[in-house]
């Protein structure tokens, strides 16, 4: 080649390098931003694909922990061999995470879920449309209709929250944030990897985390993504999957946080947080999975779950031995849940089972006194992750109230039959005596009367009283004729008792012995007292009333009586029947008083306390002859429970219980005077019992008096056998 050729090749090779050059700079692939640059302000809305989270890696900004060398992008790494430990990618960014949903309005958002970095979890998760008292509830509907100044946030219903977590390591004690279903854990091929730590996720878009695992090369071996999207009213998913990217199979152990315990009712009447669990039975009773989920049978309250220790709550030995199949696991209080289900569509199809995203639940107590709570685990079986694969893990959530309209209602709640966590019972102690059956159907009539009757929850539960006492009334009715008409005949018997404990005065036995014939005699026997046994009939249904009001959402800061209280200025009196009636005012914060979390000074315990007063003074057969004085001495003191301690433990309760149990022992005074008159028209005169041709006294008719007369004919059988033998053994 010429000097002249070569002069004019060697210009056009550098123009030619040099377009190339310009080429790849302006349409080459774009350098990956930082993290924060990706997240959308909170006012945007988020298309479906953006919620998508980037298949790049991301540049982790320069710390003493961060790797020094840049991952390789995915196209580099796939099909490479694992090059010695594995590490987590740091972020060292103040990126705050936007949150999902809006508490501004209620008719497009019911709640609002904050995240946070921390384990990629919610950090809060707060109703927009239920609220913490029922003054918050009247101020921001007055706000929102235009009338007055924004209330403060706090009043609005907050579900759950970060709780901080202390922990001992070599460098001393330490603290980290625990977020509310946040990822812990994962191991991957034995080597564990924390993911607790706010440097270890990078935010991706709008409730979207990721997090990279890399080896000693810098290459990228996994990802882990977390989705968190809205579903429904009070619906939540959990999309998060961990990518094996490398050319290996990894053996990966996955281990988040579960639903915690929530929070304590204001009140603190009583603690009833609970643990849950959906369960289907085993392939041997229920091969095609025909029979609905099942929730009964399992369950742990509060203070069962703190002494678990390192037994897991589930499964346990028994569900193991009946081969149960774990369906949905939630936490829940007074009124409201969080939950873990399968990954179900809103129409009810998918699988009824989450045995592949949790197969064990463990309980850990942390914190002292009133910052004490529990944190659940769960922990995903050990899975094999064959190279270039995915394995999901992928849920559903429920936070939200325990309400039957939605769980009895809405999918996919009805096709796992979540409508299980509503549990109208008071304690574990109290399940034998609590027919729920019956709760549930006082709960579709009391429903009923408020929405198609008398549209108010005061006068449904006082018409609820007239209802049960007019089905009652005929055993009422004849259990306290019969301790009318026996109190009324021992009156008249005093006189001749009298002389039969004068005769006999150092012989008990036999003024008993005695006191007996006489009482056969003028056809009185003891068991006209077991008059009151047919009461206890009704005494499911108080215990199944008690619990109903207890728990039922619907009169959650509902008012008596259509709220004419709330007339006169705001007057806090029967406001809400889900708490103390506050005659006297309420507490802006709860007072602590004796046994007592006190939020207003009541009336309707008081008024009950004399209602009882009443009802003992008055209404009570007068019995005190045919009793001892130690029995005499024993219905003193419960008269005493009655009118001072009942009154006493209920100072605290709802409104709607006491409002109920005023309501009915008021009908229930006026019942019985009604019975007393009729009784005082009765003929209750002592008089001897006829006798037939045989000279012997004719046995009653009824059935009491039967098995009276019967036992008394026994027992001179017997005391005439045991005379025969002694007068047997004088004649030997």
């Amino acid at each position: 080649m010429t000097k002249q050729a070569k002069r004019r090749l060697i210009p056009l090779i550098v123009l030619v390098a040099s377009a190339g050059v310009l080429a790849a700079i302006i349409f080459g692939p774009e350098k990956p931003k930082p993290a924060i640059e990706k997240v959308p302000s909170p006012t945007v809305e988020v298309t479906p694909e953006a919620k998508k989270p980037a298949q790049d890696a991301k540049t982790p900004v320069s710390s003493e922990l961060t790797p020094v060398a840049e991952p390789k992008t995915e196209t580099e790494v796939k099909n490479k061999p694992i090059a010695g430990k594995l590490s987590l990618l740091l972020y060292k960014d103040d990126a705050t995470p936007a949150s999902l949903g809006t508490l501004n309005d209620p008719s497009t958002s019911k709640m609002e879920i904050e995240f946070t970095r921390a384990g990629a979890g919610i950090s809060s998760i707060r109703f927009s449309d239920i609220f913490e008292t029922v003054d918050g509830k009247l101020a921001w509907n007055k706000y929102r209709s235009g009338i007055g100044e924004q209330p403060s946030i706090e009043e609005m219903y907050l579900l759950s929250t970060t709780h901080e977590l202390a922990y001992n390591t070599e460098q001393g004690m330490q603290t980290a944030d625990i977020s509310v279903l946040g990822a812990s854990q994962i191991t991957i091929n034995g080597e564990l990897l924390h993911l607790t730590s706010p440097t270890v996720w990078n935010i991706t878009d709008t409730g979207s985390f990721e997090a990279t695992i890399v080896d000693d090369n810098r290459e990228v071996v996994a990802k882990i993504t977390r989705v968190w999207t809205l579903n429904s009213a009070y619906g939540l998913q959990l999309e998060q999957q961990v990518h094996n990217l490398s050319s290996s199979k990894l053996d990966v152990e996955w281990l988040q946080y579960g639903p915690p315990s929530l929070r304590v009712d204001r009140s603190r009447y009583m603690d009833r947080r609970r643990f849950r669990f959906g369960w289907e039975l085993s392939d041997e009773y229920d091969p095609n999975q025909a029979a609905p989920i099942q929730s009964s049978d399992f369950l742990y309250e509060y203070a069962d779950a703190t002494k678990v220790g390192d037994e897991p709550l589930w499964p346990t030995t028994e569900t193991t031995e009946d081969g149960l199949k774990l369906s949905w696991f939630a936490s829940t209080n007074r009124y409201f849940a969080l939950a873990v289900f399968p990954n179900i569509n809103d129409d009810g199809d998918g699988p009824r089972l989450i045995k592949n995203t949790v197969q064990v639940i463990t309980a850990q107590t942390v914190g002292v006194d009133d910052q004490e709570f529990i944190l659940t685990a769960l922990w995903a079986p050990k899975t094999s992750i064959a190279a270039n694969a995915v394995f999901d893990l992928t849920m559903g959530v429920y936070a939200g109230p325990l309400k039957r309209s939605i769980l009895d209602n809405e999918q996919p709640y009805v096709s796992l039959s979540m409508r299980g966590m509503v549990l109208y019972q008071m304690s574990s102690m109290c399940a034998i005596c609590t027919f729920q059956w019956l709760a549930d159907f006082l709960a579709v009539v009391l429903t009923s009367l408020d929405q198609y009757v008398v549209f108010d929850w005061g006068l449904a539960i006082v018409l609820l009283v007239l209802i049960v006492r007019t089905i009652l009334h005929p055993i009422t009715k004849k259990s306290q004729i019969n301790m009318q008409r026996f109190g009324k005949v021992m009156q008249k018997l005093k006189p001749e008792i009298d002389k039969l404990k004068s005769k006999y005065p150092n012989d008990p036995k036999k003024v008993q012995s005695e006191q007996m014939g006489l009482m056969q005699k003028h056809g009185v026997n003891p068991f006209q007292m077991l008059g009151c046994l047919p009461m206890f009939l009704q005494m499911p249904i108080w215990v199944a009333l008690y619990a109903l009001l207890y728990f039922m959402f619907d009169i959650r800061h509902e008012p008596a009586f259509f709220g004419v209280f709330q007339l006169f200025g705001d007057w806090p009196f029967l406001a809400d029947l889900s708490a103390s009636d506050h005659f006297f005012g309420a507490f802006k914060e709860p007072k602590q008083f004796l046994l007592w979390n006190m939020t207003g000074i009541n009336l309707l315990p008081i008024l009950m306390g004399g209602i009882f007063f009443i009802q003992q003074k008055y209404m009570s057969p007068q019995t005190g002859s045919a009793m001892t004085p130690e029995q005499q001495s024993q219905q003193k003191i419960m008269r005493i429970m009655m009118v001072v301690l009942f009154p006493v433990m209920l100072y605290s309760a709802p409104s709607g219980l006491t409002l109920y149990i005023l309501t009915s022992s008021t009908v229930g005074i006026l019942e019985s005077r009604h019975i007393r008159k009729h009784v005082d028209q009765m003929d209750v005169s002592p008089s001897e019992k006829p006798v037939d041709a045989t000279g012997k006294r004719s046995k009653p008719k009824d059935k009491q008096g039967r098995a009276w007369a019967d036992a008394m004919e026994a027992r001179r059988k017997k005391v005439k056998n045991k005379t025969n033998k002694r007068s047997f053994k004088k004649k030997d």
